[in-house]
């Protein structure tokens, strides 16, 4: 079942969890001018589904038609048909928006294609049948899951079990009949206030005790489930889509997602206990972080393309294009664009064929998505450095084009050689919305650091994706050596 916006709306106006804003308990999230703006893209995207009769697919896995998300590629040619619809999705969102309702949607459909082999065998044939389960809940009442990983930083430099508080990370305070009992807090929620549902998934690596080592399911709303939000980044009061084209539409909140004494059922449990098979579970059998690091590089490629568009639309409108060092800044941001559609392309031809599912190719998914965590700061980098000044003097709102008396000057000093006065002023209001507005700074921040620190992604591409490879490539070196004379002989 695929449902419209307004079906969205009305279920999470009916139920959402306890949520803080600027000291108070958030009663009407659905109005509320922190969430309003995000309530209202989550519903477009369900819209969308409508609009384009391509993101809408029979699924024999649950037996109705569902969102293209759902869709579990059995083969080469339904990994890019998955790719198609999500570029889709994100071109809408011109690459922001990320935690949009498709990307838990295809944790769930991997998970459910390992339920037998990793989830039934590493845990048991319980575990198999919770795990298919939730899926098909998940998919046939479309679900708008969020997510939550990483622990707060209390202090890095020992793992959360050894501080003074051994549940400042979630963990196990007791089992029961039914089930277990979580206590603890999680960064970084985003769009937890505005979730229906929610996938809390550790990072166990930085813990071998077991209480940590647990992964549920549950509704944002169950009792004791809390979040302490950040502040909005919603256009200033007076403003709007015209002087904030991007924060208007793509803001995103951001929450710390806490745990009080939470009652977890077991059939919404899919991996508890085992600290050892986070390995399984993240590299080697389900490989999580394959999947969603090619999730990301569609996210950043519609990016891309957008920035792209920016680039060359300010420099054509102010003569500028013809200028060498301008053509080579904009001439960068397009070998970015080139290589992560490689990247994605690369990763479908390149993918591996599983008994349940088709793979992309881990390399290639992680290598672009590691990659992107310098690509896209730089783009805004080079964003800020093509227009120079020109970024800065540009009048307050909608209203300066009101004033007949201000307008004549208006359309005097602000015309240019590509864009009439007006479009030159929206043109430049969505480029200080990318690199100037608290809604933009937080997406560049959150670029550099969504998939933790990147000095250690990049450095896993050494220690772990290419792990396996290392020796061929060292090959290639040792057969020249092998060939080089011998002095002893």
């Amino acid at each position: 079942m695929i449902r419209k916006g307004e079906d969205y709306i009305k279920s999470i106006s009916e139920h959402h969890g306890t949520i803080y804003y600027d000291g108070k308990v958030v009663e009407d999230v659905v109005s509320h001018p922190a969430f309003r703006i995000p309530i209202r893209t989550v519903a477009d995207y369900y819209d969308l589904h409508w609009k384009e009769e391509s993101l809408r697919v029979y699924n024999g896995d649950v037996g109705e038609e569902t969102s293209i998300s759902f869709m579990r590629p059995k083969n080469r040619e339904e990994l890019r048909r998955l790719r198609d619809g999500l570029v889709k999705i994100y071109d809408f969102y011109h690459g922001f928006f990320g935690r949009s309702p498709d990307y838990l949607n295809l944790w769930s459909t991997v998970f459910a294609a390992h339920a037998d082999d990793y989830f039934g065998k590493a845990f048991g044939q319980d575990y198999s049948e919770r795990v298919r389960n939730i899926y098909k809940e998940a998919a046939h009442n479309d679900l708008f899951y969020t997510h939550a990983i990483v622990a707060p930083m209390y202090d890095r430099s020992t793992p959360p079990s050894k501080w003074k508080d051994g549940y400042v990370q979630v963990g196990v305070v007791k089992e029961e009949k039914d089930g277990v009992i979580v206590r603890g807090a999680c960064l970084l929620s985003t769009a937890g206030p505005y979730a229906e549902y929610l996938w809390y998934l550790p990072n166990i690596r930085r813990d071998t005790d077991p209480k940590y080592a647990i992964f549920f399911s549950i509704p944002t709303w169950s009792k004791g489930v809390k979040f302490l939000t950040r502040r909005g980044f919603y256009p200033r009061e007076n403003y709007g889509p015209f002087e904030y084209p991007i924060s208007s539409r793509f803001e995103e909140s951001d929450a710390i997602l806490m745990f009080d004494d939470v009652f977890v059922p077991w059939d919404r449990i899919i991996f508890y206990g085992k600290t050892d098979e986070i390995e399984g579970f993240m590299w080697n059998k389900v490989r999580l972080r394959t999947w969603f690091n090619w999730h990301f590089t569609i996210q950043h490629y519609t990016r891309i393309k957008f920035y792209a568009g920016l680039a060359i639309a300010m420099s054509e409108a102010v003569g500028i294009n013809n200028f060498i060092n301008v053509q080579e800044k904009i001439g960068e941001i397009l070998i970015y664009l080139a290589m992560n559609e490689a990247a994605l392309l690369g990763a479908e031809e390149a993918g591996e064929q599983l008994e349940t599912i088709y793979r992309p190719n881990t390399q290639l998914a992680i290598a672009a998505s590691h990659f992107n965590m310098r690509v896209l700061p730089r783009i805004h980098e080079l964003l800020r450095l093509i227009p120079g000044g020109s970024s800065i003097p540009v009048p307050a709102g909608l209203n300066d084009f009101e004033n007949p008396e201000e307008r004549k000057y208006i359309e005097k000093y602000l015309d240019s050689k590509g864009l009439n006065p007006l479009e030159r002023v929206k043109l430049f209001n969505i480029l200080w919305d990318v690199i100037g507005s608290e809604s933009g700074l937080r997406y560049e921040q959150y670029d550099r650091f969504s998939r933790g620190d990147p000095t250690i992604r990049w450095a896993q591409i050494y220690t772990e994706v290419y792990k396996d490879k290392k020796h061929e490539l060292v090959k290639i070196v040792r057969d020249i050596m092998d060939q080089m004379p011998d002095p002893r002989e």
